[in-house]
């Protein structure tokens, strides 16, 4: 059997989940008006295949409960099967993506994310940067295994790979669902109510101010538990005053968001601060 390539594909092949797992399937783009239907589903030819069907089976059955999931979500769930047989079932499966808020995640056939606000959970945040600790010479006794052991990226009861609770990570992939994310201070952020009516590429439906605050602090999380250190919430939590929906100002921004008169941000909040309303502006339409 070979994964259907017709329209929308365009015969690209693209990384979904580490470094080599690749969709062979049905990809679109955020600007196509439809969305692959569930006709395609009958394109798998049942019976040639025992493992593919199972695998295939076993993936709709899943994205029946959840109909938007990342690979990294998949592989989890499916621990007993092969990674391979996984790839291959894919493309029989859902579509993907190309670009914008939900790429890299497979989609269940006839479902279109962009038809409701409540799929903005199902959005991915990527994060396109080098997931290697930092460490100094002579802090990690790695003769005798000839490794180096990193307790906080290890997998775990308390450290499951597609989630990120704020304290530990599983660096095998650079994305994740927001409906993954449990870290508390992170799940705020991504509470509120004030949403987009209709998906945006960059923000899908949340605003730009949202999401601004999400990737940056949970980036700046992310790199201080990689090189060991434990994040503290206490210097995120005047940043979390800058608007959902964020208007700049002409010129440069000086509004010290978060904080009373006469205080002051600290050098990392100030950093952080900059960050936000970067990404923030480059949100706005």
């Amino acid at each position: 059997m070979q994964p259907n390539k017709e329209s929308g594909n365009n015969g690209k092949n693209f990384t979904v989940y580490g470094k080599d797992f690749i969709f062979e399937g049905i990809t679109v783009r955020m600007k196509q008006k439809t969305v692959p239907q569930e006709g395609d589903r009958d394109k798998v030819k049942y019976g040639v295949d025992d493992l593919l069907e199972a695998t295939v089976h076993e993936i709709q059955q899943l994205l029946d409960r959840r109909p938007v999931v990342t690979v990294k979500v998949l592989v989890d769930w499916m621990s007993s099967t092969s990674r391979i047989d996984i790839e291959r079932a894919l493309p029989f499966c859902g579509y993907m993506f190309e670009n914008g808020p939900w790429k890299k995640a497979l989609i269940k056939f006839g479902v279109d994310p962009r038809a409701r606000p409540d799929f903005r959970y199902y959005q991915t945040v990527t994060f396109e940067m080098d997931f290697n600790p930092i460490v100094e010479r002579g802090e990690h006794d790695w003769e005798k295994s000839g490794e180096l052991a990193f307790p906080q990226l290890l997998k775990g009861d308390d450290n499951v790979p597609y989630t990120f609770n704020g304290r530990k990570f599983v660096p095998d992939d650079n994305s994740w669902q927001i409906c993954d994310i449990s870290d508390v201070l992170l799940q705020g952020i991504v509470a509120t109510s004030d949403i987009r009516s209709t998906p945006t590429l960059n923000e899908g439906f949340f605003w730009n101010g949202t999401m601004a605050k999400l990737e940056v602090i949970m980036r700046h999380k992310i790199v201080c538990i990689r090189d060991g250190g434990i994040p503290d919430d206490e210097d995120y939590g005047c940043l979390l005053s800058f608007p959902d929906k964020y208007q700049p100002p002409t010129g440069r921004d000086h509004s010290k968001y978060g904080l009373e008169f006469g205080q002051k941000y600290t050098q990392k909040q100030a950093y952080l601060r900059g960050r936000i309303v970067d990404r923030a502006r480059r949100g706005v339409h």
